[in-house]
Formats: structure tokens, sequence, C-alpha cells
């Protein structure tokens, strides 16, 4: 009887333990999955440190915020504006998808995690080997306390050395004089003074003291050639302003754009649609140019328009396309580049931020030859999403934004306040 007893109680301990085990590892992939790119345990990212969030927070606050935040600080809970305003008013994403279930396996797994000591992170570009990194974070590698202490022990001894060989050159200078008083006078003798000659200093640093001279020349180089090194990386490389190249057909934006007002939307069809603005196709050059021939004075077609029916086949006198004639594509030059690291999405900021053309590409409809005009670093973003406003009263994209300003009482929110400092919006 006690055996079977016995048998029962370990059962449903190991059943427990499994279902626990379970719980914590679909926790830990619902919080990858749901929460790594705002949230981190041990430290603040967009939102807050999650360590010790069971203490913090009830439980059943922390479903009705998780399932949907700004409901809550809609409703006027004192908590939840409260987490609101510490942290910028940045919005938290609504995962009302999550079961109950599924949300406190998340704080599960977040509890496991804030019981479990903060391994320190070092900073390094070096790839390590896993014993180096073991030992790193034991405090036991070359990242420790004993290396600071034997640096400084170092340090000393080094000054210790320094002194001493300076104690013997005085005494070996003093001895050298006694024994030739006559030689050290002629080298007096010959010294420049520095009140009778201008050129003492340079005698003093190059000749008297060369190593010392060396040393401070070789350090101003350093100096001087690291900041001129480092404004031309920080302005030159892969900044392109001004960047204005031939392109195969000499299209002027300031004719098409300024003078005949042509839509920019009409040719860059993607702008408001996709990532990419799109390059326009012949074709939609063709539409104005079977009928546009901008003869000159002999009756001959543009030099510039008869490179458009040389890439689509056209004939100008028969006024057709002729499939016997060679079709040669316009290779047109790319102006505005970003890394490939870098992610911009023209419709985010034509259709949904109705941000004009110009804003970017400065005023393309004076453009003769199309330019390059800002820089298109990531500062240069930034103090974009600093300064602009979202317009959310004229937008029906951002309705529910609007709705739960005008509960707090703003009437403007700026772009980084909207989520647009966030690291994976462009780098994900």
């Amino acid at each position: 009887m006690k055996l079977s007893k016995l048998l029962t109680l370990a059962v449903t301990i190991l059943l427990s333990y499994q279902l626990t085990f379970a719980d914590a590892a679909e926790g830990e992939q619902l919080y990858k999955a749901n929460c790594t790119a705002c949230h981190a345990i041990n430290e603040k990212v967009v939102g807050p440190a999650l360590k010790d969030v069971h203490k913090r927070r009830e439980s059943a606050w922390l479903l009705k915020w998780i399932k949907n935040s700004q409901k809550l600080i809609a409703s006027g809970d004192p908590v939840a504006v409260q987490v609101y305003k510490e942290n910028n008013e940045s919005p938290m994403l609504a995962f009302e998808n999550l079961s109950d279930a599924q949300i406190t396996s998340i704080v599960d797994y977040i509890k496991k995690e804030s019981e479990a000591p903060a391994a320190p992170v070092v900073a390094s570009t070096v790839n390590t080997t896993p014993s180096q990194t073991n030992d790193n974070a034991n405090g036991t590698g070359f990242y420790s306390n004993g290396t600071y202490y034997a640096l400084i022990v170092m340090s000393l001894v080094l000054a210790i050395i320094v002194f001493v060989l300076f104690r013997i050159r005085k005494v070996v200078d003093g001895l050298y004089e006694q024994k030739y008083p006559e030689a050290v006078a002629a080298e007096k003798a010959q010294e420049v003074s520095w009140k009778d000659n201008k050129l003492s200093f340079r005698y003093k640093l190059f000749k008297k003291h060369p190593v010392v001279g060396t040393i401070i020349v070789s350090l101003l180089f350093m100096v001087i050639f690291g900041l001129l090194g480092f404004d031309y990386g920080n302005k030159e490389i892969g900044v392109q302003k001004g960047y204005a190249p031939t392109q195969p057909i000499n299209y002027s934006h300031e004719l098409h754009a300024g003078t005949y007002k042509i839509n920019c939307l009409y040719c860059h069809s993607g702008a408001d649609k996709s990532k990419q603005a799109t390059i326009p196709s012949a074709s939609t050059c063709m539409n104005c140019h079977m009928h546009v021939q901008a003869k000159k004075e002999d009756g001959k077609v543009s030099p510039e328009i008869q490179k458009i029916y040389n890439a689509v086949g056209w004939d100008a006198e028969k006024r057709m396309y002729d499939p016997s004639k060679p079709k040669t594509p316009i290779k047109w030059v790319r102006i505005h580049n970003l890394p490939d690291h870098a992610y911009f999405n023209h419709a985010q900021h034509v259709k949904i931020g109705k941000v004009e053309c110009q804003a970017c590409h400065g005023p393309i409809e004076t453009m003769k030859v199309v330019s390059q005009q800002k820089s298109l670093q990531m500062g240069w973003c930034i103090n974009c999403h600093r300064e602009a406003n979202v317009d959310v009263a004229n937008n029906d994209y951002y309705e529910k934004l609007h709705a739960n300003l005008k509960i707090e009482g703003q009437t403007s929110i700026t772009v980084a306040q909207n989520g647009g400092l966030e690291c994976g919006k462009c780098h994900y």
C-alpha cells in the first residue's frame, strides 16, 4: 500500500516537472518571437527591462497590459499610464492573439531568467574560442581584476626604471664634467642662447633632445592625420552628396516636372506602392513621345528622343513599332544609393507619411541634371524623425493613434515618438 502511494506521488511529481518544463520551453519560444525586438531581461531597450516584472506587477494586470496596453491606458489605469509615460510614450504592440496560458508561460520564462545570474557582457570584435569566452565570463581570463592589478604594477615598475635612469644620467653627467671640464665648457659655449637666437627651440628639441623631439613630432602628425582621416571617413566614405552622373539620355526634370507639371508618380509609379520608387520603363516615355518628337529645323527627331525610339524599336516616319529594328535598353545610372544593411520604404513615407519628394531629393522640378541633394546618412534620417510630426489628424492610417492621443490630451507626436528611432525599423 505504501509502495503504491509512493509510486503515485513520484508520477505526480514527474508529470508536474514535465508540465513546468514544457511551459517554460513554450514561454521561451514565445518570448523570443514576440518580445525581444523591444525588451531585454536585464537592460532597457525600447521598452523597460523585464527582470522581476512578476514581482512588480500583478498577474491579472500583466495579462491585460500584454494583450492590449493602449486599451488599458485609455481606461485610465494609473499604473498603465505611469508605465506609458516613463517609456517616452512609445506605444506597445497588442498581443490579443496570445492566450492567457501563453502569456503566463512567457511570464514564467521571465521569472526563470530573472532568477538566473546575469552574465557580464564583454564588448569585443575579436573572435574568441569557447574556453576563452568561459574564462572571461567567470572573471578568470584576460579581462579580470588580476590583469588590472598587473598593469598597475608594471606601470609603477616602469616609472621607477625611468626615475633610476634619470638619476644615473645625472650622476654620469656630473662625473663627466669633473673629469673633462674643458670639453664641457666648450660644449656649453657652442650652445645657442634662447634669447639670442630664434632657432634655439629647434636646437634644443632636435639636437640636444632628439628622442623627445621625434616623439613630439610623431604625435603631432598622428593627431593631425587622425583627425583628418576621421573627418574624411565620416563625411566622404559612402556619402555621395552632390553626385550628378551623366545619364544615357539627357532627361530634364526641369522641363517635365517643372514646366509641364508632370506628377512624379506618373513616371515613378512604385513610390506610393512599394519599397522602390521604380525607374520608368521606355514604354512610359512612349506614351507621350510617340507623338511628341521635338523635331529640329532640319525635320529630324530630337537626338535624345531618338534614343528612346532606338530602345523600343520605334519607326518615327511610319509612327509604329518595327519588329526588325534591334532594341537597345536604356542603362540609367542610379544616383541615390543606400548601404545594403539599411532598409528604406518609399510607400511608408510617400503614402503613409505624406512626405513630399523634395524633402529627400531637393527641388527636383528645377533640375536639368539630377544630383543628390542630401547626405542620406543615418544622422540625417534620425534628425528628420525627431523633427517631423506625424499628421494623425488628417490621415486615416493613424486613426487609432489619433484617438489615443486625444484621450491623453495631446495634439501631435513626432516620428521618433511613434517608434521612428527603433533600430529594427531600418536595420532588420
